[in-house]
């Protein structure tokens, strides 16, 4: 008797609950109020006012009580800049909303941005961007490609190598372009160990190979080969104009 009794009470309570909250969301109802306004909490660089206010302007007048906040969210999300967006209701009619921007780590590609996670997204406008460095690989590899450029230009800091574009081809070779106009290309097989084994040779190198932008090919176990840049194409070892053994 005592559990049919609890039960009853239990349903009794939800009924009162979902009666409270239909009576609420009727605009008739003396206590229903109506979402007036919002605030912008946050100070954002690329989301614009106006993106905001498209979004947000379906959801005044809407009971305050029912609005959907997590679908509010969902749509502010989708801006072109908006990396997270918290939305919250202040009593007795206000939205407050906060937007997070994108912060860009890198390019990828022409046409979109990297953050400092790895994602990529996809602002209409890049301008003021053009100084990033270009990634380039399958969508799936972009963390792991950006966490490359960063473990790559560490170790060529040394030899003053600044990358300007890094890309990962489908068969794990990767093409480093430097802002010098010389390229290094590696293969998946311990590239940072090679990469350290070139800085510590680049040195021994003539100045007029050191001068003029090369191709450094390191996909070999004992050295590398160097080559002139005349082509997009890899150069192959019988193509090299010099090379250098361990």
């Amino acid at each position: 008797m005592k559990r049919l009794g609890l039960m009853s009470l239990l349903l009794i309570t939800l009924s009162g609950l979902m009666a409270a909250a239909w009576f609420l969301s009727q605009e008739d109802s003396p206590l229903f109020r109506p979402i007036q306004q919002y605030k912008l909490t946050s100070a954002n660089e690329h989301v614009t006012a106006k993106e905001i206010d498209r979004v947000m302007q379906s959801y005044l007048g809407l009971s305050f009580w029912e609005v959907d906040l997590e679908a509010i969210q969902s749509e502010l999300i989708r801006l072109d800049w908006a990396s997270s967006a918290r939305v919250k209701r202040s009593w007795p009619d206000q939205l407050y909303v906060q937007i997070e921007e994108q912060t860009p780590a890198a390019r990828w590609g022409e046409s979109a941005l990297v953050n400092q996670r790895g994602v990529v997204f996809y602002p209409t406008d890049l301008k003021g961007f053009d100084n990033l460095v270009v990634l380039e690989g399958q969508l799936s590899e972009s963390a792991n490609i950006l966490m490359a450029l960063s473990e790559y230009q560490a170790v060529l800091s040394p030899i003053k190598f600044i990358i300007s574009r890094i890309q990962q081809k489908p068969d794990g070779v990767w093409v480093i372009s430097t802002l010098k106009g010389s390229s290094i290309v590696l293969d998946k097989t311990q590239p940072v160990a090679k990469l350290k084994s070139f800085v510590a040779a680049y040195a021994k190198l003539s100045k007029a190979l050191r001068k003029s932008p090369q191709v450094y090919d390191l996909r070999y176990s004992n050295g590398f080969i160097i080559g002139k840049i005349k082509s997009l194409i890899l150069p192959m070892p019988n193509a090299a104009d010099n090379a250098f053994e361990k």
